[in-house]
């Protein structure tokens, strides 16, 4: 590989890493990331602390064109550079940090019982401190499925930055509206990593019996699931069918008649009662058809779907 980068076109990912991977770049992108606006060659130099000049052009000229544009007022940060520096500073990159089962002022939705969050790879996993929680005690991760304690209730992926200057209260509230602008973003068939479209993958437990809370065989409370993958990049999720449906109009609206904010930290219990413990009914498993009926104090919303269409709402 040379030095010799065509600016004008599209880096190759082997390109954009080869050119990023030095400490002058990086301190670059990061000094004009904490600029106020565009520095000049020499306040840019200054700040990253570089004394030789034609060294100092020399990274700048490798970042120049893709990571960082010139002005006339001097040197900023391009979109892409923009968001590596983002990216950087979320902690996804480089941040592990430990934070063990914390128990927080929230209770669980199928019991009431307190709730223990912790951080764990990327992600803010909540347990019930007394009931089997949603999956029977398993926890999938992406590409495979791990065993997990007792109680588990899902994850919120959240990065570790937004765990710096919060109580563990704050980081679930932070993590559930992080969490569920995701799942939105899912849900209207949006990667919420690339913006790229989703796919969806339903699955059906065949052997169904969740009447102690979790059924053994597929280790939900419900028999309909639903795996969701970028068809651009790496990203994968999913979880309860009705992650598909948490976009749609008649079920937003049916939040909001009852002071339900689906992304407010202020609505977190209610949200999670209404779309955590429903009602589910298989009408047909090829092609998939079933019916979900939300509850909140008395008034219903059923929504009727085949594959992941919504065919009727009845509320």
């Amino acid at each position: 590989m040379t030095d010799d980068v065509d600016r004008d076109a599209t880096l190759p990912p082997d390109e954009a890493f080869a050119v990023l991977g030095n400490e002058t770049r990086m301190g670059i992108l990061r000094a004009l990331g904490d600029a106020d606006g565009p520095l000049s060659f020499s306040e840019l130099r200054d700040r990253v602390g570089t004394r030789d000049s034609g060294r100092f052009n020399y990274h700048l000229e490798r970042l120049a064109g893709h990571f960082v544009r010139k002005t006339g007022d001097g040197y900023a940060l391009g979109r892409p550079g923009r968001r590596v520096i983002e990216a950087v500073l979320s902690g996804a990159l480089t941040d592990d940090p430990a934070f063990d089962r914390t128990r927080v002022d929230e209770s669980c939705e199928y019991c009431g019982a307190s709730i223990e969050i912790r951080w764990h790879e990327g992600s803010v996993e909540l347990y019930c401190t007394e009931c089997a929680g949603r999956y029977a005690g398993r926890r999938r991760d992406p590409g495979g499925e791990t065993e997990a304690t007792e109680g588990y209730l899902g994850q919120l992926p959240f990065p570790p930055a937004g765990l710096r200057e919060r109580t563990p209260g704050e980081v679930l509230r932070a993590a559930w509206t992080w969490g569920n602008l995701e799942i939105l973003a899912m849900a209207a068939g949006i990667c919420p990593r690339c913006s790229a479209t989703v796919e969806y993958d339903i699955s059906l437990c065949e052997d169904h019996d969740a009447a102690d809370g979790a059924c053994e065989a597929c280790g939900d409370r419900y028999a309909a699931g639903v795996g969701v993958e970028c068809t651009n990049c790496v990203f994968e999720s999913g979880g309860v069918f009705v992650i598909v449906l948490l976009d749609h109009p008649a079920l937003l609206s049916f939040l909001l008649d009852h002071d339900i904010n689906p992304v407010s930290p202020e609505s977190i219990r209610r949200n999670d009662a209404v779309h955590g413990d429903y009602e589910e009914e298989i009408l047909a498993t090829d092609p998939f058809e079933a019916r979900f009926t939300f509850e909140v104090d008395g008034d219903t919303l059923a929504l009727t779907v085949k594959g992941t269409t919504v065919t009727d709402v009845a509320r």
